[in-house]
């Protein structure tokens, strides 16, 4: 499953993020940003996004031909699929959609006609949280960030160190900053007599040997440029075919974090910091070196005692 993501990087930076040659290009174009819509609901960088958040969603211009001049769109939209026969107030549909599973898709009542009318979507993001469930004996699960595979140096949980992030962009070579996930989704546009909606849901799939000792499903995240254009292209590859590209990753990268994560009004950066571990073994230590100074205490004690009891000589 997914149930977190993390994504602080602001408007500007994603469109260069998101960055792509077009067919026949040799210089790399930034995809337009749609205006948001959502109950003024607007996207707002953070570490620690939960459902019902809004995030930046990359789209087939298709449909927008009208309202930009790229060929992929980014569009703000809600976590959370709004089911299309949904009545009424739009937060009491009562569905779980944060995430739906591959295997049902084509016989889902709700995701199946969305992605048969070309509702193919991409969930940007720098990383995504899930919490362990394969170790029985612990009584907390573990959380853990995980994200793609960076260079030398770069550390996601620091963006203020200069040498960690460098969000460079230009023409000619595109985004060198830091690499991003592309999880691939479903999206759906809902409206009521005064509202319109545009929500997500994150497909997830069984996870491999890669990921499966923390948790037994994971997103499924697109990390060759081949996978991302067929996935937008909703004209020209058939949802089948679309479907069938979609394999769980093999190369990520994670570490463990503090339960901060676990409640969704955390926002901040300590959400993803790496969990020093070391800091048990230093209470063991200390606690090892305690036992040993009482002990050599008692030692020296019990010696001073026998002493006193042995006779003396004359």
């Amino acid at each position: 499953m997914c149930g977190r993501t993390g994504l602080s990087l602001n408007k500007t930076q994603i469109q260069c993020a998101c960055s792509y040659k077009p067919k026949g290009s040799s210089s790399y174009i930034k995809p337009d940003w749609l205006p948001e819509h959502n109950d003024g609901k607007e996207y707002t960088p953070s570490y620690n996004i939960a459902p019902t958040d809004v995030t930046p969603v990359l789209v087939s211009a298709s449909k927008y031909k009208n309202a930009t001049k790229t060929s992929r769109v980014l569009k703000p939209m809600m976590w959370g699929i709004i089911p299309p026969w949904h009545k009424g107030d739009y937060k009491t549909h009562n569905l779980s959609t944060n995430n739906c599973r591959i295997e049902t898709i084509q016989s889902s009542k709700l995701y199946s006609p969305i992605l048969k009318d070309g509702g193919r979507c991409i969930i940007i993001a720098e990383g995504f949280y899930e919490w362990q469930t394969t170790n029985k004996t612990s009584k907390i699960k573990q959380p853990y960030y995980i994200y793609a595979p960076q260079e030398e140096n770069i550390k996601v949980e620091d963006p203020k160190s200069p040498k960690t992030w460098n969000n460079d962009y230009n023409e000619e070579n595109g985004w060198m900053g830091l690499r991003l996930l592309h999880m691939a989704g479903l999206y759906n546009v809902w409206q009521n007599e005064d509202k319109v909606m545009y929500s997500y849901s994150v497909i997830t799939m069984e996870s491999n040997n890669t990921f499966n000792w923390l948790h037994h499903r994971m997103p499924a995240i697109l990390h060759k440029q081949e996978q991302i254009e067929a996935w937008l292209d909703i004209d020209n590859v058939p949802a089948e075919i679309a479907l069938s590209l979609l394999k769980p990753v093999t190369i990520l990268s994670w570490h463990p974090v503090s339960t901060l994560v676990n409640n969704s009004k955390n926002k901040s950066d300590d959400c993803n910091n790496r969990l020093i571990e070391e800091k048990k073994d230093k209470h063991k230590q200390k606690t090892l070196s305690s036992w040993f100074q009482r002990a050599e205490k008692r030692k020296s004690e019990e010696d001073k005692a026998s002493d006193s009891k042995m006779p003396k000589k004359n």
